[in-house]
C-alpha cells in the first residue's frame, strides 16, 4: 500500500476507535506572582473542561501536586525512601512545599471538593449538576504554593533560583478506563489533557524566565535579545556573578500562551545568561526559535547549547515527524534535582561534565517533545512509550554527531573503554541492561513505572527498549522503521496511543509480524541467546539457547559466501545460507539482544571450530563480544606471618558478570620462604525463569598461608570451602526480603612441619571438616535496614546453631543510624574432649576464627597491632576478654549508634550472657554471668573499616585485664574486613 493511503487508512482506524476512544481537554489560565522572599506563588487558576466523553460527569479528579513534598506519607516521599533517597523524609518544615488557599467555584458558586483519602495531592471536585457529554464547565480557584527545596525533586527553588512545574490545580485524564488520577513521583512520569495555556507571571523585573509557550510582550522579548547578544562574563569573573544579586524593586507581568500542550513549566533565575538561536526544519521549512538559558559557571560548557538544541529539532524532524511549536527552550538547573526534565516547548537540564555529555542530554530532553509532548502516551502505564522510544532516536542522534564514543553513564574516563567497541553508544546501553539481565534481575520494558526497581528503570524502560528498536531497524532497514516511525507520529499525534496502536502501525506499514519485539522483547524478560553450532557447506546449525526466539542476521566472513542475511529461527534450528561459506558470525553486527555473544562464530573446517583463544590483557577490563578474557596483575599482600608477599593474580572477572568466574593469585611468603595465597571457582545459574527458585551458586574457594613466624618448626593451613547458595525468588519490585540458603563445607588442614632440636623431623597435618547450613533474610528498607541469619554448623565433635539479628533505625539523610544486633548461640551436640579452644562460643571474636572466614592479618598475636584485629561475630564485644567463652550457650546484644558528625564517631555499648560452672563445697551447679562494655569508635567503612576504643567494663573484665596487664592502647580493636572487597562480589550484590 502505497504511504499515503496507508495513513489514510490508519487515519480512519484511529477515527472509528476515536467515537469510543474520547479525548477530554482543558484549557487552562493562570495569574501568578513570586514571592522570592518567602519562596511563594499566589495567583488564581481557571480551567475550562470539555466533556467529549458519552458520560455526563458529576465529579472532576484534580492533581494537586506540590502537596506531594508535604511530608512524609505522600507517595513521592515514600518511593524516595524505599529508592533509598532520604531528603524529602528528614526534611525541615521549612523546607518542604504544599499547595493551599483553594477555593473552587462554578458559575460563581462554591463547589464541595475533598482530597483522596491516601493521597494529599490528588483531590476531588463535586460539580453539583452533571456536566454532559459535550458540554463544558468553567472552574476557577485562588491558589498559594510553597515552593519546597531544590534538592527533593522536579518542582523547588535554590536560593532564589526558580523551577516551577507541577504547580498548579490541573484534572487528571478521563478516557475509556476512567480517571488516571495518580499521586505525583519521581519514578514514574505524566499523563494529561491537552490544550491551551495563558499564563501571566508576575515577578521582581530583574529575573530571566524561560518557559513553554511564546512570551506575548514585546518589551521582554527586546530585552530578551539584548542580554542574548551580551558577551559572556569572563572566567575571572564568573564566581562573583553567580551570586543572587538583589530583586528589583521594579515589578513585571510576562504574559505567556500556547495551544495544543498537556503542560505548562518555567524557571526564573536573576543570574541566567541568554543565547538565542534558529533552526529551518527541512520538511515545511518552518524556522523554530531556540532558547539557551544557564548560570555564568556554566557559560563555557553552554556556549554551543542552541546548537545542540538546533540539531535535535533537526535530527526527530527528520526522522519523526516536524517539530509542531515555533520555540524550544533549554534551561540549565544544575542546581536542582529536577534537572534532565522534559515539559512542552521546555527542558530542563541537570549537572553535565563535559560538551558531549550535554548535547547528549539537551537532544534526549529535547526528543521527548515528540514522544512526550506530542503523542503523550500514559507514561505511568507504559514508560517505555516515550523515554525507551526516545531513547532509541537519541541512541541514532549520538551515533550521527559523536561517532567515536559516548558519555558511558557519565563516569569519568568510562567512555575510553567503550571507544574500541564496534558501537560504542549501542554498547553503553547494551552493558546496562546486561548488568542486571546477567544477574537475572531484569524485568520486562511494559510494566507500570512504580513497578520497577530504580535501576532498572532506567536500564529496562531506556535502554532495553532502544535496543529493541534498535534491532527492529535492524531488521526492517532504515527507511522502512523511518516510515513507520512517521506513520505513527501523523496518526496519534495529540492523541494518547497506547503499545497497541503503536505496534498496529508498525506492522501494517513494515507488512512484518513484530510480535517478538513486542510480546517476547518488550512484554518479558525472556533472554535472547543464540549459538551457531555447525557450519556444513551452506548449512548452518544453531540453538536458541534463551527463552525467546527472535531474528538474527548471519555473516559470512573469510573465503566463500560473503554478506548477511536474516534468520527468522524455527524448530529445526538450522538455516541455509545463500552459498558455502568458511566461516559465519551470528549478529556480526551486533544489533541484536543476544546476552551472550562469545558463542556466535563457527568454522567450516579445522579442530576446535567454535574455540577462539582467549585474550590476555593487563588489571581488568570489559567483556569482548568474540572471545573470552584473562586478565593479569601484580599481585601484593602481607600479614605477620609470612611478610610480604608477591605473585601474579589471574582472573576473568569483567564487566558484565561471567555466569563462570574465576580468579588464581599464587603469591610467595619472603618472611616464611613458602608459596600461598588462594583462588576461587564459582559458577552462576542465572537463567532460571519461573519457580522459587531465581539463582544457583555454585563453587569452592582454596587459600593458604603460614600460621608462625620462621623457625624450626613452622605451622602454615590449606583451607578448601566449597559452597552452593541457592536465592530464592522474589519481586524485585515489591522491595521485600530477599532470601537465601547456603550449604557449605569448610575443610581445614593445619600443618606443623620443621626440626625439634637437631634430629627429630616432624611432618604432621591435623584436619578438621566443617559442615554449614544457613538461611539468610536481607531487608530492603533503607530506613530500616533488617538481616536474619541462622546457621547451624556440625563438625565430628560437635553440633551447634546460632542465630543473628541486626536491626537498624536510620534518622537522617546521611544515613546515620543506630543499630541493634542480637546473636544467640547453642550447642545441640558436643563431644568436649575432642573440642579444641577454637570452638567454643566468645563474646570476643578476635583472631581464633574456628572456620578462618576472616583475612586475619596475624591469626597468632605476633605483634603488638595486627593482633588487635577483630571481626563482628558471636557475642561481638569490642575488649578484648575471654570472659563469656562457653561451649554450651551465649547470648549477646550490641547497640552501635552513629553521632550525626561529618566524622563518623559512633558510641557502642555491649552486654552478653554466658554460662559458667561455679564450685561450691564441693558442689558443681550452672551459673551464668553478665557482661557488658561501652566505648567510642571511628567508621571508616560500615562493617568493613572501622576502629573501636572499649571505655567502659563490668568489674570481671575489668580484673580479667588488669591481671592479663592489657593498658588502654591494647584495648584497641579494629575491623579489616577484607574478605568483603572482592570485585566480583561486590559487583554482583550490587543494588538493582
Amino acid at each position: 500500500m502505497r504511504p499515503a493511503l496507508l495513513i489514510a487508512a490508519l487515519a480512519l482506524v484511529h477515527g472509528a476507535r476515536g467515537q469510543v476512544r474520547f479525548q477530554q481537554r482543558v484549557d487552562h489560565v493562570i495569574d501568578v506572582r513570586l514571592d522570592d522572599r518567602g519562596h511563594l506563588l499566589r495567583g488564581t487558576a481557571t480551567f475550562t473542561y470539555h466533556n467529549n466523553s458519552p458520560t455526563a460527569l458529576d465529579t472532576l479528579r484534580v492533581h494537586l501536586w506540590p502537596n506531594a513534598y508535604a511530608g512524609r506519607h505522600t507517595a513521592l516521599c515514600r518511593q524516595q525512601d524505599a529508592a533509598g533517597d532520604l531528603e524529602l523524609h528528614f526534611a525541615r518544615a521549612e523546607d518542604r512545599g504544599g499547595i493551599d488557599s483553594l477555593a473552587f467555584t462554578a458559575h460563581g458558586q462554591a463547589l464541595h471538593w475533598g482530597h483522596h483519602p491516601e493521597h494529599p495531592d490528588i483531590a476531588w471536585i463535586a460539580l453539583g449538576t452533571a456536566l454532559p457529554p459535550g458540554k463544558t464547565v468553567t472552574i476557577a480557584t485562588p491558589f498559594r504554593v510553597k515552593v519546597p527545596d531544590g534538592r527533593f525533586s522536579r518542582m523547588g527553588h535554590t536560593g532564589q533560583a526558580y523551577y516551577i512545574t507541577q504547580w498548579y490545580p490541573k484534572p487528571a485524564v478521563f478516557d475509556h478506563d476512567g480517571w488516571h488520577a495518580m499521586p505525583y513521583l519521581d519514578q514514574g512520569e505524566f499523563f494529561a489533557e491537552f490544550g491551551s495555556y495563558d499564563v501571566r507571571i508576575t515577578l521582581p523585573a530583574n529575573y530571566v524566565v524561560g518557559a513553554t509557550g511564546l512570551l506575548q510582550d514585546a518589551g521582554e522579548r527586546q530585552w530578551m535579545d539584548s542580554l542574548a547578544a551580551l558577551p559572556a562574563p569572563p572566567p575571572t569573573d564568573r564566581k562573583g556573578a553567580d551570586r543572587f544579586p538583589p530583586s528589583d524593586s521594579a515589578w513585571k507581568t510576562l504574559h505567556f500562551v500556547q495551544d495544543s500542550v498537556h503542560d505548562f513549566a518555567w524557571c526564573a533565575d536573576k543570574r541566567f545568561l541568554v543565547r538565542k538561536g534558529s533552526v529551518a526544519l527541512e520538511r515545511s521549512g518552518r524556522t523554530i526559535t531556540t532558547w539557551a538559558l544557564f548560570t555564568p559557571r556554566n557559560a563555557t560548557l553552554w556556549a554551543n547549547a542552541t546548537d545542540h538544541i538546533a540539531q535535535a529539532l533537526d535530527h526527530y524532524s527528520r526522522i519523526v515527524g516536524d517539530y509542531p511549536y515555533a520555540a524550544c527552550t533549554a534551561v540549565d538547573g544544575t542546581i536542582s534535582a529536577g534537572g534532565g526534565m522534559e515539559y512542552p516547548m521546555f527542558t530542563i537540564i541537570g549537572t553535565m561534565g563535559d560538551p558531549v555529555s550535554l548535547d547528549n542530554v539537551i537532544a534526549h530532553e529535547v526528543g521527548h517533545n515528540w514522544f512526550q509532548g506530542v503523542l503523550a502516551s500514559n507514561e505511568r502505564d507504559h514508560p517505555w512509550m516515550d523515554e525507551g522510544m526516545n531513547s532509541y532516536l537519541e541512541l541514532r542522534y549520538m551515533r550521527a554527531h559523536h561517532p567515536r564514543g559516548g558519555t558511558a553513564f557519565g563516569v569519568p574516563g568510562a567512555a575510553r573503554l567503550l571507544r574500541h567497541l564496534h558501537d560504542p553508544h549501542r554498547a553503553e546501553s547494551e552493558l546496562g541492561y546486561r548488568f542486571n539481565a546477567r544477574r537475572d534481575l531484569d524485568q520486562a520494558p511494559d510494566l507500570p513505572s512504580t513497578h520497577f526497581t530504580p535501576m532498572n528503570y532506567g536500564t529496562m524502560v531506556y535502554m532495553k527498549t532502544a535496543l529493541v528498536m534498535d534491532q527492529v531497524e535492524a531488521f526492517l532497514g532504515t527507511a522502512v522503521m523511518d516510515s513507520c516511525l512517521q506513520a505513527y507520529y501523523r496518526t496519534w499525534a495529540f492523541h494518547h496511543p497506547a503499545p497497541d496502536d503503536l505496534r498496529r502501525v508498525f506492522e501494517q506499514v513494515s507488512g512484518r509480524d513484530l510480535g517478538w519485539a513486542f510480546d517476547g522483547l518488550l512484554g518479558s524478560r525472556a533472554k535472547v541467546d543464540v549459538k551457531a553450532v555447525r557450519l556444513r557447506g551452506n548449512e548452518l546449525r544453531y540453538r536458541i539457547k534463551g527463552g525467546v526466539a527472535t531474528p538474527f542476521p548471519v555473516t559470512g566472513l573469510g573465503e566463500g559466501w560473503q554478506g548477511t542475511v536474516w534468520v527468522s529461527p524455527d524448530s529445526t534450528g538450522r538455516t541455509r545460507l545463500p552459498a558455502a561459506a568458511d566461516r559465519v558470525r551470528i549478529d556480526a553486527g551486533q544489533r541484536t539482544l543476544d546476552i551472550d555473544r562469545r558463542n556466535n562464530s563457527v568454522r567450516a573446517r579445522g579442530l576446535l571450530r567454535r574455540w577462539a583463544t582467549p585474550r590476555l590483557a593487563p588489571l581488568l577490563g570489559l567483556e569482548r563480544e568474540d572471545r573470552r578474557s584473562t586478565w593479569w596483575a601484580p599481585a601484593l599482600a602481607w600479614n605477620a606471618h609470612d611478610g610480604l608477599m608477591a605473585g601474579i593474580a589471574l582472573h576473568n572477572a569483567t564487566y558484565p558478570m561471567q555466569r563462570l568466574e574465576w580468579a588464581v593469585a599464587p603469591l610467595y611468603g619472603f618472611r616464611s620462604e613458602r608459596p600461598g595465597g588462594g583462588a576461587r571457582l564459582m559458577w552462576h545459574h542465572d537463567r532460571l525463569t519461573r519457580g522459587p527458585i531465581g539463582n544457583i551458586h555454585a563453587g569452592i574457594a582454596v587459600r593458604s598461608a603460614a600460621l608462625s613466624a620462621p623457625s624450626p618448626l613452622q605451622r602454615s593451613h590449606l583451607r578448601l570451602a566449597p559452597e552452593l547458595t541457592v536465592d530464592l525468588r522474589s519481586d524485585p519490585a515489591r522491595r521485600k526480603a530477599a532470601h537465601a540458603l547456603r550449604l557449605r563445607s569448610v575443610v581445614l588442614r593445619r600443618r606443623l612441619q620443621g626440626m625439634q632440636g637437631d634430629t627429630l623431623a616432624i611432618d604432621r597435618t591435623d584436619e578438621d571438616i566443617f559442615h554449614g547450613l544457613a538461611y539468610r533474610m536481607t531487608g530492603r528498607k533503607p530506613l530500616a535496614p533488617r538481616t536474619l541469619e541462622v546457621d547451624l554448623t556440625h563438625h565430628a565433635a560437635f553440633t551447634r546453631l546460632s542465630v543473628e539479628l541486626r536491626q537498624a533505625f536510620v534518622y537522617d539523610p546521611r544515613g546515620h543510624r543506630v543499630a541493634l544486633r542480637l546473636f544467640a548461640g547453642h550447642f545441640l551436640r558436643k563431644e568436649v574432649a575432642r573440642m579444641d579452644r577454637s570452638m567454643g562460643w566468645r563474646l570476643h571474636w578476635g583472631s581464633s576464627d574456628m572456620l578462618f572466614d576472616h583475612l586475619f592479618l596475624d591469626r597468632q598475636d605476633v605483634g603488638r597491632n595486627t593482633a588487635q584485629q577483630m571481626a563482628k561475630e558471636q557475642g561481638a564485644f569490642r575488649v578484648p576478654t575471654a570472659q563469656g567463652t562457653s561451649d554450651s550457650w551465649i547470648a549477646a546484644l550490641n547497640l552501635e549508634a552513629d553521632m550525626p558528625f561529618v566524622i563518623p564517631l559512633s558510641l557502642y555499648a555491649s552486654a552478653g550472657a554466658a554460662p559458667y560452672t561455679l564450685v561450691s563445697s564441693g558442689i558443681r551447679s550452672q551459673q551464668w554471668r553478665m557482661h557488658a562494655e561501652a566505648g567510642i569508635g571511628i567508621r571508616i567503612v560500615r562493617d568493613v573499616a572501622e576502629l573501636w576504643v572499649p571505655l567502659l567494663f563490668t568489674r570481671d573484665i575489668a580484673d580479667e585485664l588488669a591481671l592479663r596487664d592489657v593498658d588502654f592502647a591494647e584495648r584497641i580493636r579494629f575491623v579489616l574486613a577484607l574478605e568483603e572487597l572482592n570485585p566480583a562480589k561486590l559487583l554482583r550484590g550490587s543494588p538493582h
